[in-house]
Order: structure tokens, then sequence, then C-alpha cells
């Protein structure tokens, strides 16, 4: 299946589906796999159009996923960072008895994703 959101295209491997549209509006797209399992990928994207170039640099990065953290309780001592290619990533992972939660922002200095 085929999906497209924010200038993106995916292609969805077998029991994946979006379900953006079954979201209360301003819900990010949303994609799940079909199964007991209960995950979701959720997609948030802040591009650069015009004005000042924004500097979304590891700093930036890092201080978004902090904030992300800190709502979420999760501890920032689990934040980690990679670089590929020009794409800076900050990301985290956490995991309880009842779920596992990884959050990423990746930018290549200009066009932010989370």
């Amino acid at each position: 299946m085929i999906v497209q959101f924010y200038g993106i295209t995916f292609d969805l491997p077998v029991g994946w589906e979006d379900i953006t549209d079954d979201l209360p509006e301003g819900s990010p797209p949303t994609l799940v796999k079909e199964s007991d399992a209960g995950g979701a990928l959720q997609f948030s994207i802040a591009k650069y159009r015009s004005g000042e170039k924004p500097n979304a640099d590891f700093d930036v990065l890092r201080t978004f996923m902090i904030e992300f953290c800190r709502n979420n309780f999760i501890d920032i001592e689990r934040i980690f960072e990679r670089k590929f290619g020009d794409v800076m990533c900050v990301g985290v992972s956490s995991r309880t008895t009842d779920q596992t939660l990884s959050a990423w922002y990746l930018s290549n200095g200009t066009i932010l994703h989370s």
C-alpha cells in the first residue's frame, strides 16, 4: 500500500495501514500494524519555507528531545545522537513492562522531522 503525506511516500509492508483519517482532526499522520501489538508510527514535519534559515543542528534537536522526554517522563540519559550522511538524528528509546516508546528528531539542518 502506498501512503503519501508531507511530500513523503511510503510503501507500507503487508499488515500496515494508514489510520490518520480515523483519528481526531489535526492528528499527525499515523501508521499502525494490523495486529494485537498496538504499535503505531506518527509523523510531524516542519519544513523551511521562507525567512531566516533555521539551523536545526544537534543542539536544537537535543533541546526538542529533552522537552519530549520531560513531557513523557522518560529519563534524558536514554537520549542518543547519530549522523546518517547529511542527516542528524537525536532519538530516545524507553521500555516498560507494558510498552515500548521510541522517538526521533531528524534534520538536514534546514528540514526538521519528528
